[in-house]
This record gives structure tokens, sequence and C-alpha cells, in this order.
């Protein structure tokens, strides 16, 4: 049980806390008190504008039941395969300032998009929360691990994925699309910096 926690600390520990805030919200909570939580940890402007700390990080550790299950054990299937691996050859911090850098970028983003009137109902309180933008910023970031005749092609593959995956507004796509595309391509950028930090530090450079 120890092992994953040794060799994977940060994905592990990310994983176990999401699990564990799923089981108390599920099992434990009332349902009124889940629903406040998902409420006050929703990354939508309007809590983006009072508690934004809260809104930002807290939104990476809580599921968004809207995302159903297919989504979201893909999503924790990414986190597992991609951030562990990127883990692995970067180290803990790197990878886990990559995922952060990618949720709270992707999170902005998005909230700058539903900002724009672009959708014609109201979002300031809408639901905006789960793995999704840390699992999208993994699976970007790891592709830079790949052969390099693979890496344009699985990015590619990861960003029509996000764009299929998600609703439409006629020509606008879902803002959590948009901030899984922002997500993937977050991840590939520092990805590669966080590899070449790490090869300079290891003298492989």
């Amino acid at each position: 049980m120890r092992e994953p926690f040794q060799r994977y600390p940060v994905t592990a520990s990310y994983l176990a806390a999401v699990t564990g805030a799923a089981l108390l919200m599920r099992f434990v909570f009332a349902d009124g008190m889940s629903a406040q939580v998902r409420e006050s940890l929703s990354a939508n402007p309007r809590n983006l504008a009072h508690h934004p700390v809260n809104a930002l990080l807290g939104s990476a550790f809580v599921l968004d039941a809207a995302d159903g299950a297919v989504f979201t054990a893909v999503s924790l299937a990414c986190l597992a395969l991609c951030l562990g691996t990127f883990e692995r050859a970067v180290g803990p911090w790197r990878a886990a300032a990559v995922a952060l850098t990618g949720h709270v970028t992707a999170t902005l983003v998005a909230t700058a998009v539903i900002g724009t009137g672009a959708y014609l109902v109201d979002l300031r309180d809408a639901a905006h929360l789960g793995v999704a933008y840390a699992a999208f910023t993994s699976a970007g970031a790891v592709a830079v691990l790949l052969p390099t005749a693979l890496r344009a092609p699985w990015l590619a593959l990861v960003l029509v994925y996000a764009l299929l995956a998600g609703d439409w507004h006629g020509a606008v796509p879902e803002f959590t699309a948009i901030g899984q595309v922002t997500a993937a391509l977050t991840g590939a950028a520092c990805g590669a910096f966080a590899l070449h930090r790490a090869y300079l530090a290891t003298g492989r450079a």
C-alpha cells in the first residue's frame, strides 16, 4: 500500500484526496451539505470574485457529477497513468507545479470565456469543478516523453477528445471544453520546460 505513495507521491496523494472527498460526499455528508460544498468550491465567476483561492484550488478536488461516470473514469485513469508517468520522469515537485499551473490556467481561461457573453444562458453560477483540467494537463505534459514522431498526433488526439466530449452551443464549444484544451496545451508547454529543468538537474541536458 505504501509503494504507490513512495514512487508516485503527488499522483497517489492527489487521487487519494479526490477519492476521499468523493466518498465523504457520497456516504457521510448529508445531500444538502454535499451540494453546499460543491457550490462553495465551484470555480465559477461569482465564487472567484469572492474567494478565488478556495475556488481555484478546491475545485480540483471535487468530482463533478455532471461529467458522467465514463468521462470521470477516463479522467481518473488519465491522471493515474499520465501524471504518474510524468512524475517519475521529472520528479514530484515539478509534476505538481505543472498540474497546478494547468488547472489554474484552464480555470481562468474558461471563466474568462463565460464572461464574454458567448453563451445565451447565464453561467456565472455554473458548476465548474472536477479533475478534468488536471487530467488534460497531465495528458499534454506526457506528450514530451513520447518519441518525437508521436508527440503531435498524441496532442491532437487529446485536443479532439476534449472538443468532442463536451456539448456545443452553436459554433461555440462548452466552456469546460475550452478549459480542457487550454489545460492540454499548458501541460505540453510546461511539461517541456519541466523536463528540460529535470535534465539540467541530472546533467542529461
